[in-house]
């Protein structure tokens, strides 16, 4: 007898039972339910996640401890400074209590408070302290209020933009101030129209087809920007001003920037030089609240005029970043008011390689990582003519044509490729095609399929030069330790700081003062974007194949080769002529595996046929064997031209199989791989002594994103299961 328990799983109870099992018959034990309370929170039927409930509290909870440090930092600088009336020990009291035992100083409340009878509150103390000399209280108050808001930052690294143009016009912009003439700038805009798609001299009309709401908003401004050409012929200067101002109107920006630039030209129609002044001139009629306002347009602004006029002279004019602009008290009051805590560091939530598992994946921006996606691209392109039958792999020679084509800011279509290949005059098309044209190509994608292009590495070659890869750059700068040192970077090291960097202005002078760069390049560097996405694999094991991929092998035989390195013995490893017999042993291993695999295939779908039909040899039947074999072969390799000897090969391999009744065992390629290298080949020599090692022999398909059961069929092929037998895939 045995007792079975049963389970029902539900999402907010578990039922259960017990049954007996006596031979076939069952009989219940007992059975019952278990119920708890759901994982989602509902309201008037709707659902919503809990987790998300607590999350929005957290960061709420974060906010406000924040400010209160931001409060706390400037209170200490104000009062260290006779700006406040509490001492510096009253304030440190206030953080020693976890910000529980707010300051209770009379004064330093009166400080706080507002008093409309008497004008007394804090936007009368920023109005007065941006136009004359006040009080150091005065001056605090209005300090403090200051820190008490700040207003929005913009980061570079946020990609979160509202609108396809709030993307697109910085770039068009930096593309038309560089430019000295009409005929630039229509030519270079309508490149870059091209590029994003939006153009299409297939169409009479010239613009693709199916555009969605984001490319019809560029297509008009495409049109607004011929328009302003069109009227401006005569004058350069003012058209190419026109346009940047077009360029930069309020329909360009998201919603907070269309705010931000609405209470800026606000300012500047009622002629106030301080956000302070203007909502001075709005807090009677209570139309303050709910403004978005910029940090460093408004309050960073606002806080350097206000320094002036109370002689707070330590500024540096010259300087663009806020962090060196200022010295003394001016450094002191910035730190406490405009200090950002920077972003976490996201790296504990990137992907481990499928190849090295200890290795985080590589970002998709990185330039190598674009490189070694553009070898890939290349290596699996195919050509043909109408006359041929088949279709070829690029030589080399074609592919090193095509590499230039990837260096670009904008990814690009197929046919971009294919017209660098053909004949000029000459037609091509999709292998399916039903073309019948002598002078035409066919390839295996089709014109209209996206290619993916090296935006990074077109950016830093466009800025650094031709040798932007091997190019390096030294100066000397100040340590942690305050001292001196040489310091060399290349363009990994340059790519990392993009990723990093949340101030252009920074960047830029970066650019300049450390790599030299004149205006324009220094510009162009702060401007590089980088998108945030990861590829499956890690930058070592992406520099591993890339040499491979170079030297046109496919990306599965690529992968194969990676590793090799570091399975075979170092001394054979170092012999140059060993290397080159162990890496075109496995080159045929590769090569020939399909071939084989199909081969013996065919021998297993015969013995099927057998067992299904009950036959068993017999000397007698051989010549009707041999004439179901060559039916099996001609119909899988219809088109070789040595299916003779194909059938030579089989037949003794069919019959001894069909002796012993049993299909053949089809190795994985990387089991063949491993063989070789465990001494299993003709020379019987051993090439990796340490059987550890060949662990870690890399292959393709563990780079799949669901991680794929092998298992064996019947005939000894091996078949891919995703979860469970069930779903079975042929």
């Amino acid at each position: 007898m045995a007792r079975i328990l049963g389970l029902d799983l539900g999402t907010n109870s578990i039922g259960w039972a017990i049954v007996d099992k006596d031979g076939a018959d069952f009989s219940l034990v007992d059975k019952g339910v278990r119920i708890f309370s759901e994982g989602v929170k509902s309201e008037k039927g709707i659902e919503s996640s809990k987790a998300a409930e607590r999350t929005g509290y957290r960061s709420a909870r974060k906010i406000k401890f924040r400010r209160k440090l931001r409060k706390y930092e400037t209170l200490k600088v104000l009062s260290k400074n006779g700006m406040c009336p509490l001492s510096v020990e009253e304030v440190k009291e206030w953080r020693t209590s976890n910000f529980k035992s707010y300051p209770l100083n009379p004064e330093f409340l009166k400080w706080l408070s507002t008093n409309d009878e008497h004008n007394i509150n804090p936007y009368t103390f920023r109005d007065r302290a941006s136009k004359q000399k006040v009080s150091l209280y005065e001056l605090g108050r209005a300090l403090y209020h200051i820190a008490q808001r700040r207003g929005f930052l913009s980061n570079r690294l946020d990609q979160s933009a509202e609108g396809i143009l709030e993307e697109h016009c910085p770039k068009i912009e930096s593309i038309v101030e560089d430019l000295i003439s009409y005929e630039e700038i229509i030519e270079n805009l309508k490149e870059y129209f091209y590029e994003t798609g939006v153009l299409d001299a297939n169409e009479k009309s010239g613009y693709a087809k199916d555009l969605d709401e984001g490319d019809k908003k560029l297509v008009s401004l495409y049109k607004s920007i011929q328009a302003i050409v069109k009227k401006n012929e005569t004058d350069f200067e003012k058209g190419k001003a026109e346009i940047i101002e077009r360029l930069n109107k309020k329909d360009v920006l998201g919603k907070v920037k269309g705010k931000i630039k609405d209470i800026s030209q606000a300012m500047l129609d009622g002629n106030f030089k301080t956000l302070g002044q203007y909502f001075f001139s709005l807090y009677n009629k209570g139309k303050i609240r709910n403004q978005y306002t910029s940090r460093e347009e408004h309050y960073l602004n606002e806080f350097i005029t206000i320094c002036k006029v109370q002689g707070i002279e330590e500024i540096n004019e010259n300087e663009k970043l806020p962090e060196k602009k200022f010295t003394g008290l001016a450094r002191e009051l910035y730190r406490a008011i405009f200090f950002q805590r920077p972003l976490k560091s996201q790296k504990g939530l990137i992907g481990k390689c499928s190849f090295e598992t200890s290795k985080s994946r590589c970002a998709i921006s990185h330039p190598d990582f674009e490189e070694y996606r553009m070898w890939t691209y290349l290596n699996t392109i195919k050509i043909g003519t109408q006359s041929e039958k088949t279709l070829r792999f690029l030589t080399m020679e074609e592919k090193l044509k095509l590499v230039p084509k990837f260096y670009r800011k904008n990814d690009i279509n197929f046919e971009v490729l294919a017209k660098e290949l053909i004949e000029k005059g000459a037609s091509f098309g999709f292998y399916k095609s039903s073309k019948k044209d002598d002078y035409f190509y066919w390839f295996n994608y089709k014109p209209t399929d996206t290619v993916s292009a090296c935006q990074v590495s077109a950016s830093l070659k466009n800025v650094i030069g031709d040798d932007w890869k091997t190019k390096t750059f030294t100066y000397k700068t100040i340590n942690s330790k305050r001292e001196e040192v040489t310091k060399s970077v290349d363009y990994k090291d340059l790519w990392h700081l993009l990723s990093v960097a949340t101030s252009d202005v920074y960047l830029y002078e970066y650019a300049k003062d450390k790599l030299v760069f004149d205006d324009k390049n220094a510009k162009a560097f702060s401007k590089i974007k980088l998108k945030k996405d990861f590829a499956s694999l890690s930058l070592n094991a992406i520099n591993k194949i890339l040499p491979y991929l170079k030297q046109g092998l496919l990306y599965s035989h690529a992968v194969f080769m990676a590793n090799i390195e570091n399975i075979v013995d170092e001394d054979i490893w170092r012999n140059p002529t060993e290397r080159m017999f162990i890496q075109n042993e496995i080159a045929k291993l590769i090569d020939n595996n399909t071939v084989e695999n199909s081969k013996l295939g065919v021998v297993n779908e015969l013995i099927k046929g057998c067992k299904v039909d009950n036959c068993y040899y017999s000397k007698e039947a051989e010549p009707i064997y041999r004439e179901d074999l060559k039916k099996k072969v001609a119909s899988t390799f219809k088109n070789s031209d040595s299916q003779e000897l194909i059938v030579n090969e089989l037949f003794p391999i069919f019959i001894e199989q069909l002796k012993k009744y049993e299909y053949i065992i089809i190795k994985r390629l990387d089991e063949k791989v491993i063989e070789f290298l465990k001494g299993e080949n003709e020379n019987g020599e051993i090439y990796c002594s340490n059987q550890n090692r060949l662990n870690k022999l890399y292959h393709p398909s563990d780079i799949e994103v669901f991680k794929k059961k092998i298992i064996k069929d019947e005939f000894g092929n091996e078949k891919v299961v995703l979860g469970s037998p069930a779903n079975y895939l042929n």
